[in-house]
């Protein structure tokens, strides 16, 4: 008896033992991650609206949040960006070089604050750009993280990071050039007015591209059925790069036919604007209604067949009585009656394709 009771109280000691653990490790683990709950910098783009000369410096600002349920050290450190992927920034590795740097001419005060917890601090900054800096764009980011740099070059860094993205364009001869590499819908087949298309821009030049401008779409008819702007947001091109847009069209009513979609982007500085254009044709066919449609139309040729075929038999049953002259005008009278039902079957189709293009394009 003693040593079972002894057992048991060992077993209940071990599991009280056991909850114990569990729990101070969960609240550790909540503890932690509502301390590093993450920072913020704004604003999330830097562009000066005027192009600047090279030799000059200019000033700007950032702010960083902490978001952090206590005080938090935060590092900052100039980047180069090497492209943008959905307006997300790809940033270089050691000293990859694109001919777009940025990063030797962003000069911070500091690279480390320590910020309260909830409190936001603002952090001025200068951009000196060289004398002999190459016109066009150039591209880089201000880095705040958790961890020191040396940490971050590593590889071992672990904690939160954020960075903002700085575009300058330099004063000088640059070259703003662009084209358009495909403008294609994803299917060639429809069953709606429902149509997802895919645009590939490449950008020739070493400036940033924004393009937008109006989509118009036509049916076979030659009529303009809707109009809408394409890349309103303005997402950029790298210079150097290509990217692709993906986008929507979802017009009213219920489509028939063949349509075609005309597009004409722009892109440049105001009053020097250039324009790009191209076409995709695409069919819309709506399954939900030529089916129930085409059943119709099956049934009325069967019966009209079927009435023909009774016609052709009892005239030729009259003529069966007559001379052999009569009987070999009979067997002419069958192939033109045969020609007869070709021509009703199909000016029956072509009223049912005319019908459905008039109703539905």
């Amino acid at each position: 008896m003693t040593s079972s009771v002894f057992l048991k109280m060992s077993r209940a000691v071990f599991l009280l033992g056991l909850v114990l653990c569990l729990y101070l490790v969960s609240t550790s683990v909540v503890a932690a991650q509502e301390q590093q709950a993450g920072l913020s910098i704004s604003p999330a783009i830097i562009e000066p609206e005027l192009q600047l000369d090279p030799g000059t410096t200019h000033e700007y600002s950032v702010t960083v949040k902490n978001l952090n349920n206590a005080d938090q050290t935060f590092y900052l450190s100039p980047r180069n960006i090497v492209d943008l992927k959905d307006g997300t920034p790809v940033f270089s590795e050691g000293s990859e070089k694109t001919g777009m740097e940025m990063s030797e001419w962003i000069k911070l005060p500091v690279t480390q604050i320590t910020v309260p917890s909830g409190a936001s601090e603002r952090v001025v900054f200068t951009l000196e750009v060289p004398a002999d800096a190459t016109p066009g764009s150039h591209f880089g980011s201000i880095f705040v993280s958790v961890d020191p740099p040396e940490l971050q070059n590593s590889g071992a860094a672990i904690g939160y990071q954020v960075a903002n993205i700085i575009i300058a364009r330099v004063s000088g001869e640059a070259t703003d050039s662009a084209n358009i590499r495909q403008f294609a819908t994803k299917r060639f087949f429809h069953g709606s007015k429902n149509v997802d298309f895919s645009l590939r821009i490449e950008n020739l030049g070493n400036v940033l591209v924004k393009p937008t401008g109006p989509i118009e779409i036509t049916n076979m008819l030659g009529q303009k059925v809707d109009t809408f702007i394409f890349n309103e947001a303005q997402a950029s091109v790298f210079p150097g790069k290509i990217r692709e847009y993906e986008f929507n069209w979802t017009g009213e009513g219920t489509g028939f036919g063949r349509y075609e979609a005309l597009i004409s982007t722009s892109y440049g500085d105001a009053g020097a604007k250039k324009t790009l254009t191209s076409t995709v044709s695409f069919w819309v066919l709506p399954m939900n209604i030529i089916l129930p449609a085409l059943g119709a139309l099956a049934t009325v040729l069967l019966v009209t067949f079927i009435f023909v075929k009774l016609y052709i038999r009892r005239t030729l049953a009259h003529l069966a009585h007559g001379q052999g002259r009569i009987v070999r005008k009979r067997r002419k009278q069958g192939l033109s009656a045969t020609l007869l039902l070709t021509v009703v079957m199909l000016t029956v189709t072509a009223v049912f394709m005319i019908a459905l293009l008039v109703l539905f394009a």
